[in-house]
Order: structure tokens, then sequence, then C-alpha cells
């Protein structure tokens, strides 16, 4: 994969809104936006993108975000949005949850789920984009309520709210690597912050998801991974393993599968010489043709076609 460097100006013109959602959608999520005016709008965004990874800094006039819920095309790829207010106020509603940031307070919010945020003076805020699967792992109660709040504090905060200025900033020395470390970094900064913020109370589900979860990708490239196995392992009963994966709007089969696709997908972007049967031995899969099947199914192009396909533009200033 390829970094994304970007710093757009949206002037007050009569395509201000097209220019501000492709910037959006560039560098932060798919969205759709309304309720700017196209006289006097003017917004600034900076930001950099490297795979599923991505961080922005931006200024705005009022405004309005939609965002559907994602579709089978890009699933996974969207992740968790963080979102840290700066200036002004965002009101964030997501199914049941509304929140009102104000400076200082960060929200996290599921980015494959419908979400409207309104911006209703001028704004300034960071908003990162961070794989499901690090903030999960560290914040499990997400996967029930899909959305938190909490304003951070103290000297982690500043280094958190550090880490983010710095992976948005287009003057950044920041190589791929840096950001991949970096991200793992702020996912384990949000999980200690939350938690002296009150805002990561885990009950006796989240343990036990979180807890299968874990097991399941530490044990994903075995290929005689199986549902009695896991509940084994674990002491669980096989029902209750079945009822943890249904309450993850999954089956055991789907989730391994999507985990193992997913795992694919990352090597064959980063090995561009080890073969692709190797790949898919490696990631749990015994059978080739199965591999392949699936692999369309998943991303809509075969495993050698994704490996192949032209990367996106870098540098875009």
């Amino acid at each position: 994969m390829q970094m994304i460097v970007m710093s757009t100006d949206i002037r007050p013109e009569p395509d201000s809104r097209s220019s501000w959602l492709d910037a959006i959608c560039k560098m932060i999520h798919n969205v759709r936006v309304d309720n700017l005016s196209s006289r006097d709008f003017a917004a600034k965004i900076s930001g950099r993108r490297y795979g599923d990874l991505s961080c922005a800094s931006f200024w705005s006039k009022p405004h309005d975000v939609y965002c559907g819920r994602e579709q089978l095309s890009n699933a996974g790829g969207a992740g968790y949005l963080l979102s840290w207010q700066i200036g002004g106020a965002a009101h964030i509603e997501q199914g049941n949850a509304q929140m009102r940031l104000l400076p200082g307070s960060i929200a996290i919010v599921d980015g494959r789920r419908p979400m409207h945020v309104a911006f209703p003076s001028e704004v300034r805020r960071v908003v990162a984009k961070l794989p499901a699967r690090s903030v999960e792992e560290r914040l499990p109660g997400l996967m029930r309520s899909s959305a938190l709040a909490f304003t951070p504090a103290g000297p982690l905060a500043e280094v958190l709210f550090s880490y983010l200025t710095e992976l948005s900033s287009e003057n950044s020395t920041l190589v791929s690597s840096d950001m991949e470390l970096l991200t793992e970094n702020i996912c384990n900064l949000l999980q200690i912050t939350a938690g002296h913020a009150g805002a990561d109370r885990i009950d006796s589900q989240d343990l036990r998801r979180q807890t299968v979860v874990r097991y399941i990708r530490k044990k994903l490239c075995d290929p005689d991974l199986t549902l009695d196995s896991v509940a084994l392992a674990l002491s669980m009963s096989r029902r209750l393993v079945q009822k943890i994966m249904q309450q993850m709007d999954s089956s055991f089969t789907d989730f391994i599968t999507e985990e193992r696709l997913a795992s694919a997908s990352k090597k064959l972007d980063s090995s561009a010489r080890l073969p692709i049967a190797n790949i898919a031995y490696s990631c749990g899969f015994n059978d080739i043709s199965h591999f392949n099947h699936l692999f369309k199914r998943r991303f809509g192009v075969t495993p050698s076609a994704y490996r192949s396909r032209q990367p996106e533009s870098v540098n875009k200033h």
C-alpha cells in the first residue's frame, strides 16, 4: 500500500459542495454533505492515508455530514472514526446514541453504521479512521454500543493529541511503518484514557466476546480451527460460542472466513513475490479453488488481479 498525503483549501465557490465532499471522502470516510452555503462556505483539510488507516485535521464553516450503512463492496474497510473536537461543537447521532462534542472531547463511532453529524458553527477537529479489530480489542464495549464519548485528561491525553496531530500533518516525515505503529499506540492510549474517564465499562458479555474473538484471531491460520475446538479451549459450551457470534451479527464460519480473507488481502499487498497458494495456506485455507472463489466474492476480483491492481496516486496536494 502507498501513502496518500493531501492538503486542500475549499474556497467560497459554486462547486464548494462537491470539492468538500471529495476531500472528506478521500481522507476520512464515504459520506454526503448538506446544509452548506455555496456563497460563503469555506474549509481546509490536511491529512494522510495509508490503506485503511487515515487521519485528517480540518476547519470548516457550518454544514452537515451523513453516512449510510457500509456496503458489501467496502465492508471491513471503514472501521471506527475517532473525532477529537478542537473548536466549535459537533452533534453526532448514531442509532440511539446522541452526543454533543465540545472542545477537548472525543467521540468514537462505528464507521460501518449510519450516522449524522451536524456542525452548527465554525468547527475545528481531528478525525482518524482506525481498524475495527484494533479498537474493539481495547474497547470491547463498542461491539455492543457502537459509540462512546468522553473527555480525556492528564499527560496521556496530551500524548494522544500529539500523535493525532502528527498523523494528520501534511508536513510530517512519517513513513508507512510509522503510521501503523502510531495507530497501535493511539488505540492503546484510547483504552487507558477511556478507562480513566469511566467510558470503558465492560460487562461479562463483553469479556466473553473479547475472549472468543482474541482466541479465534490467535488461531486463525490453523485450518483445523472449529467451533468445537474453540469452545473446548475456552471452557465454554458450543451453544454459548454460537450465541456470542450471533450477538456480533455473524456466524462462526462467516467470522473466520472474513478474518482469513482480510489477512490474505494484507499479505497480497505486502508480499509481492510470495505465491498466492502459500498465502492461502498461511491464512488457514486448505483448498485453493475454494479460497479463490471466496476471495472473488468478497473483493470482486481474483487474488492475482487484486495483487496486480494499479495503486492509487500518491502525494496529492
